[in-house]
């Protein structure tokens, strides 16, 4: 009888969170582990990502490179879908999304790399551990942000106790709701990445190439016609972007990434043509909010991971400088 009991209390023991202190690292540095850890480690596996009632099985190679790094996402349910891409050094230390207007499609979220010092800036989420966890055979961290306001979700992680790798990523919503969870259900850390694992399996591949403009606001204004008032508390600009499109002397688009340390959102400033029709318009997929409006001959699209008000918000505080006579006007 006492035998029985035991290996029945062994055995519970295994289903249990580990609640072992995870060493002397502050929330803050595990945070920072994390978001340097997509640029620093190499490695391949299979995650499940859902969002909402939809649940999808993604294959992932990532080659961790010096000016950046590569990765192949392959679906391996649903209907097929392939994406490659690179992100050079300043844009994965930034954290720019790596996505256009359509979603991540199923990609791990990438902090900025100085998350940590930007959340003990602003205080907008209080951060806590519960203890140690296990992930795909392998331990890990838990680092629960909790939003301390509605402009921002809660977020979960498990980050691997080695490399500072997240096994799990969560998004909670104000009512306490899953709006999102990434789980790796295998990993295995690669000192190589050989070129044919990043090489397309089919033709239709989508390909996308993120690159930081050359000059940025910490090397000198060169979209100072652009700017931000009265931005939700918290987020800063932290890089901005070219994308060039048609003809060589077509008038490229503007990507502003903002931030506030965990949560990312881009701004696209894209000119009307005499054709083209502006429209004002919100939309929602999952955990990401876009809105859209017409500012001075361009059309304003804000995307996200986060609150629709905070989208909202952010388009209503795009502002356009125009110069008239040496005087600057605000047009919103």
């Amino acid at each position: 009888m006492w035998g029985w009991r035991l290996h029945l209390s062994a055995f519970l023991a295994l289903l249990l969170p580990l609640t072992l202190p995870a060493g002397e690292a502050s929330p803050e540095q595990w945070l920072e582990r994390m978001a340097d850890s997509f640029h620093r480690h190499s490695y391949e596996g299979t995650f499940i990502f859902q969002r909402g009632d939809r649940i999808d099985t993604v294959r992932v190679v990532h080659a961790a490179e010096e000016d950046g790094y590569r990765e192949r996402l392959q679906t391996l349910t649903g209907s097929a879908r392939e994406v490659i891409r690179k992100v050079d050094r300043i844009s994965a230390i930034k954290g720019a999304r790596i996505e256009a207007k359509g979603g991540q499609q199923g990609a791990p979220q990438r902090p900025p790399a100085f998350a940590g010092t930007m959340l003990r800036a602003n205080e907008r989420y209080e951060l806590s551990s519960p203890g140690l966890d296990r992930i795909a055979g392998f331990p890990c961290y838990q680092l629960h942000a909790a939003a301390r306001d509605e402009y921002r979700y809660s977020h979960q992680y498990c980050l691997h106790k080695e490399t500072g790798l997240p096994l799990l990523s969560e998004l909670i919503d104000s009512d306490g709701q899953l709006l999102e969870r990434l789980v790796f259900t295998e990993l295995e850390f690669l000192d190589v990445v050989f070129e044919e694992s990043l090489a397309p399996r089919g033709c239709d591949a989508r390909h996308i190439e993120v690159r930081a403009a050359e000059g940025s606001r910490e090397e000198g204004n060169r979209h100072g016609e652009w700017y931000f008032d009265d931005l939700p508390p918290g987020f800063t600009t932290i890089i901005v972007t070219e994308r060039s499109f048609g003809p060589e002397d077509a008038k490229p688009s503007l990507h502003f990434v903002l931030s506030d340390g965990l949560a990312t959102v881009s701004v696209y400033v894209d000119p009307t043509g005499d054709g083209d029709e502006a429209f004002k318009a919100a939309t929602r997929s999952g955990a990401t909010h876009a809105f859209a409006r017409p500012l001075a001959g361009h059309q304003v699209t804000v995307v996200g991971e986060v609150p629709r008000k905070t989208v909202e918000r952010i388009a209503d505080a795009t502002r356009f400088r125009s110069v008239d006579n040496g005087a600057d006007t605000a047009t919103r």
